[in-house]
């Protein structure tokens, strides 16, 4: 096994930088020297502070999003219930007894009683039919 391992360049004459502009301004200076001179219940009380803001922002977030779950939860058992109430509406319709009674009217299915109508000739001519209404009742057919 090998292995490969670069040459490390050695300098013996310091690099020259390149020339910048840029210099620190005393603003910035005096910030520094402001944090490194304070005291250590300062800078423990800054950061207690500045961790204190970002958990009551992290918990109004979350909060917030309670809230929502909430609203999203109340507005589907608002939804259930109306499903609940269409299918026991729909149900009810087509309950078997409802069927069988509309099913007996139309003469769908064998009747509980049967009567029997008298016999006659298909030669004699039919009665006029007998309405139980109040309508006065005229005769379409002539004798």
């Amino acid at each position: 096994m090998s292995v490969i391992t670069f040459p490390r360049r050695i300098d013996t004459q310091p690099t020259a930088r390149p020339a910048t502009h840029r210099a620190p301004t005393s603003a910035r200076r005096a910030l520094r020297s402001r944090w490194r001179g304070a005291a250590a219940t300062r800078k423990a009380a800054f950061v207690l502070a500045v961790s204190l803001t970002i958990s009551m922002a992290g918990s109004m977030v979350l909060a917030n999003r309670q809230v929502q779950i909430h609203q999203l939860q109340s507005q589907l058992l608002q939804a259930q219930s109306n499903y609940a109430v269409q299918v026991g509406v729909l149900t009810n319709m087509a309950a078997p007894a409802k069927i069988a009674t509309q099913a007996g009217a139309l003469h769908l299915v064998d009747p509980l009683s049967v009567i029997q109508v008298p016999s006659t000739s298909l030669d004699a001519p039919l009665p006029l039919p007998k309405f139980l209404g109040s309508a006065p009742v005229t005769s379409r057919t002539t004798r």
